[in-house]
């Protein structure tokens, strides 16, 4: 019994025990914490890039620009990203003109980019991307795949909404091309 009355007594260890129990917690809240503030950087510098893009756009200056070339402007926006290359291939722009007349809009595609597919480097349809005419109402969408930080933490895993484990980052914004 006194050998038993003096292990329940024995306080060496205590340490280790209480930072086997704290770290786990304390670690979980710092992932959480970094991944939010990188996914939060992450779309404001996107938004940033397509705001910029959509203005020189909007004043119309740049006319008789590609479908490619405009993915890669706003990839060069001062993006936070790993490659430009990587960005050109996980990003979909959708964009079309507003009818006026009945102002009927188009819905936008729900899905992003298919990245179980080759990336798609000719340009999409007319009813997918089309620049519009002088004074038209302009509909934009752009969605942006980028894969989590920390892709097997708790955060991680509810923030990937899409399939492949990435998650979307969505831009939509509206202009009126300037006449001229």
């Amino acid at each position: 019994m006194t050998r038993f009355r003096h292990f329940l007594q024995d306080e060496s260890g205590t340490g280790p025990i209480e930072f086997v129990f704290v770290f786990p917690v304390i670690f979980l809240i710092f992932t959480a914490s970094f991944e939010s503030s990188m996914y939060m950087a992450r779309y404001v510098m996107f938004e940033r890039a397509v705001d910029q893009v959509v203005r020189q756009i909007r004043l119309g200056n740049y006319k008789n620009m590609t479908h490619q070339n405009l993915k890669t402007t706003i990839c060069t926006e001062g993006m936070m990203i790993g490659s430009v290359q990587t960005c050109i291939d996980n990003m979909r722009i959708w964009m079309q003109p507003v009818n006026t007349a009945t102002f009927a809009m188009v819905a936008p595609p729900k899905s992003c980019v298919d990245r179980s597919q080759p990336p798609n480097l000719n340009n999409p349809p007319a009813n997918e991307f089309a620049y519009g005419t002088d004074n038209d109402i302009m509909l934009l969408r752009i969605c942006l795949k980028e894969k989590p930080m920390f892709p097997t933490t708790l955060v991680s895993l509810n923030m990937a909404s899409e399939p492949d484990g990435t998650y979307a980052l969505i831009v939509t914004s509206t202009f009126v091309n300037e006449p001229g």
